[in-house]
């Protein structure tokens, strides 16, 4: 007789969605900062004239590849914990407790915040204490 795994609690279901919306948001807005790089540049040297456009340029795609590298690492990890591996667990946390600090971070730098760094915020902080639950640990197989 063959048994089915238990299905996934709440605090599961939470992290997948809170990571799977980290992982829409942050491609969608790496994608289109990419494609509109030049408007981008253009704002900035508009505000600041005496800046480089290629450093600029420079900067804005490194962080939109950066962006891009942690809305994957977070839609694998929402994956790879539906299919329960303990390591998309770990690679999620990694992903969510990155993003969330380096948010807070330029919040605090930048003086203000915008609605979407608020949600950024609000989804890393549900991300993490999900997957930190112990119904988490204990719904996840001890290997794999």
């Amino acid at each position: 007789m063959v048994t089915e795994p238990a299905p996934a609690p709440p605090s599961v279901r939470v992290a997948v969605g809170a990571l799977l919306a980290l992982a829409v948001l942050l491609v969608a807005s790496a994608v289109l900062g990419l494609v509109g790089q030049d408007a981008v540049v253009d704002r900035f040297l508009a505000a600041q004239p005496d800046l480089d456009r290629a450093a600029i340029t420079r900067s804005l795609v490194l962080g939109q590849v950066l962006y891009l590298v942690l809305g994957l690492a977070a839609g694998v990890g929402a994956l790879a914990l539906l299919r329960r591996r303990s390591w998309g667990r770990w690679l999620a946390v990694g992903a969510a407790l990155f993003l969330g600090l380096r948010t807070l971070l330029s919040t605090l730098q930048a003086g203000g915040t915008t609605v979407l760094t608020l949600l950024v915020l609000v989804l890393c902080v549900a991300s993490v204490a999900s997957l930190l639950a112990r119904t988490t640990r204990d719904w996840l197989p001890a290997t794999g």
